[in-house]
């Protein structure tokens, strides 16, 4: 069975190999120059560059009377014909990829209260496009970003901290600090909190790449640090220790619920003074996304548009 190349596939062009494929089938080199709209002398050059990468004699030349191929042509023309027919589906199947709203999308997400917002933005996709899959994994702030530019995810959820170069950003909604107390907690009650309030009291701390520090500083002197009792690498963890009265938090976003798996309640208040808050961000590689991953993208920016994404944050 003759098969091309590698080198030939890699040297000789699809635009080259129609050419000659349409001259042969024709029979005639000015015909085939006028269907694809080029002059003859193109697709002579053609004919001359495919039978010198294939190193075969793949039509007969007839001076008025046209061209007509080779043994060796036809069977050629019956793989170019063949490989042709693949390159114009996959076009095809690219351009559908692009425009469908259906297919894989993979939501790489850094977002510790995600379960409080993505299903809401995620189900009303699921439901009006059943021939969607979501596929939803959690990472930390660095690897959410580097898969993005690896071409793990689609699209991705992150803090907008140290933002890799490439990634296109679309901010999402900003996210001030506030403590954690549990409900019989002295601190309960109050209208906001302040870093003097916090001072020996034991820690409960969401020890994470980019947050660590980020709390500690918050709660003390960043020589002291705070009185951390626990470290904690899941946010509902942290919010459990609490209820429980291990000790306080600083957290950003808050669920829905007040109440911990155990049945704990928490309270949420603002901390004082006003400091940096963190901000989450939509990220993608940019250029022109598939449907579904606008399609997403758009639900997301409208979902923090809304009221309740609005009390994700302790104001």
């Amino acid at each position: 069975m003759f098969c091309l190349s590698k080198d030939v596939a890699l040297r000789t062009s699809i635009k080259a190999l129609n050419y000659f494929l349409r001259a042969a089938e024709l029979g005639s080199i000015s015909k085939a120059g006028e269907e694809l709209n080029v002059v003859p002398s193109a697709i002579s050059n053609a004919i001359d560059l495919v039978e010198s990468d294939f190193q075969l004699q793949l039509v007969q030349r007839y001076p008025a009377k046209g061209i007509r191929p080779t043994a060796a042509g036809l069977a050629i023309m019956r793989k170019v014909r063949r490989l042709i027919e693949e390159y114009d589906t996959v076009f095809l199947e690219g351009t559908e990829l692009r425009t469908a709203l259906s297919g894989s999308i993979t939501i790489g997400y850094y977002a510790p209260v995600a379960p409080a917002f993505l299903p809401a933005i995620v189900a009303p996709l699921v439901r009006e496009h059943p021939g969607i899959k979501v596929n939803l994994l959690e990472s930390d702030n660095e690897s959410v970003q580097a898969g993005l530019l690896n071409g793990e995810y689609d699209v991705i959820l992150f803090v907008a901290e140290n933002v890799h170069s490439g990634i296109k950003c679309h901010p999402l909604i900003d996210a001030p600090p506030y403590v954690l107390v549990s409900h019989d907690n002295a601190l309960c009650g109050r209208e906001f909190v302040t870093r003097v309030d916090l001072k020996g009291e034991p820690m409960v701390l969401l020890d994470l790449p980019m947050t660590n520090q980020y709390y500690r500083e918050l709660a003390g002197d960043a020589d002291r640090l705070a009185n951390v009792v626990a470290t904690v690498s899941t946010h509902e963890m942290v919010r459990s220790l609490v209820g429980a009265g291990v000790g306080y938090s600083i957290l950003n976003m808050r669920p829905a619920a007040a109440t911990t798996y155990a049945g704990d309640r928490v309270m949420a208040i603002p901390f004082r003074p006003e400091t940096r808050p963190l901000k989450l961000v939509l990220g993608h590689a940019g250029g022109n996304p598939r449907r579904l991953v606008q399609a997403f993208t758009d639900a997301t920016r409208q979902y923090f548009s809304t009221r309740s994404a609005n009390a994700l944050v302790v104001q």
